[in-house]
């Protein structure tokens, strides 16, 4: 039985949020005793592809798109059916997701709500629970004017940009990602990777390419900023040594510094103390 779609606006969307995307080529929902037997063996080798770090926590939301991807790609190169998937993916998962996976799966006392009985429709609760249409829409805008940041070196910014394809349900293929890497690069490495992105070259060796024509550019431009730090060290100190000519070409003065005397500076006094003062008397007559 297929769960209702995810309705979506957007043509671009309708796949990814379709949870027959992930569907297996191995429908059977028969569970025998030899089938039992041999779920530990399939889950070691889905563990193989999917990889033993790779458990999702549910963070961030919009790597759900790769987890089932690669969960379903996964299971159907080892034959594994739906019924045993939708048992086994759980093991793929970590806290929080792990005890909300497990708080949905069947259990004797069935008839809950949340509960979900099939594989396609464990894909569906998990992409109506972790992802929306205008979530998507949000990281496709972003990884649209995305470029490379002044303190990002090249194969910084691949991985950045292959990380935003991958949480927007791979929007752009390997041919048109490693255009938007191209276009995205600093200008000094643009014109070099150009006539190196052919299409049998992938977005890893495009990446190294671009690393190292972006490392001799960033070793040129600290050479040059050197240079110029020296350069105006030179001027600073030519300039310096002028000033210090020119004070010493002026014409030196004896004596202190022109100015107001201190407050406890001894007066000068003309004459001593009590002597008559010169016509004092004269004028006293006369008066």
């Amino acid at each position: 039985m297929v769960p209702p779609n995810i309705v979506v606006n957007h043509q671009y969307y309708r796949m990814i949020f379709d949870c027959e995307t992930y569907a297996l080529d191995n429908e059977s929902v028969v569970y025998t005793r030899r089938q039992a037997r041999t779920l530990g063996r399939r889950n070691k080798d889905v563990a193989k592809y999917i990889g033993v770090l790779d458990e999702w926590d549910g963070s961030p939301p919009a790597k759900v798109f790769h987890f089932l991807g690669k969960f379903a790609k996964a299971c159907g190169g080892n034959d594994i059916s739906e019924y045993k998937s939708f048992y086994i993916l759980q093991d793929f998962t970590k806290e929080p997701l792990k005890s909300e996976v497990m708080m949905d799966m069947p259990t004797r006392r069935a008839g809950s709500p949340d509960e979900v009985t099939s594989y396609l429709e464990l894909i569906n609760w998990m992409l109506r629970r972790h992802v929306d249409e205008a979530s998507v829409a949000t990281l496709v805008g972003t990884l649209d004017v995305v470029v490379q940041r002044d303190d990002e070196d090249e194969l910084s910014f691949a991985a950045r940009l292959h990380r935003l394809n991958t949480e927007c349900g791979f929007m752009y293929g390997e041919g048109a990602l490693n255009g938007r890497f191209v276009e995205r690069v600093h200008r000094a490495t643009r014109a070099t990777i150009w006539e190196w992105n052919t299409p049998s070259m992938n977005m890893a060796e495009l990446a190294r390419v671009a690393q190292t024509k972006g490392d001799e550019h960033r070793w040129l431009r600290l050479e040059q900023l050197e240079e110029r730090t020296k350069e105006r060290e030179v001027i600073a100190e030519e300039a310096r040594l002028r000033r210090q000519a020119r004070a010493a070409a002026l014409p030196r003065f004896s004596g202190g510094t022109r100015g107001y005397s201190p407050r406890d500076a001894p007066v000068r006094g003309i004459g001593a103390v009590n002597a008559p003062i010169f016509g004092a008397g004269a004028l006293q007559d006369a008066s």
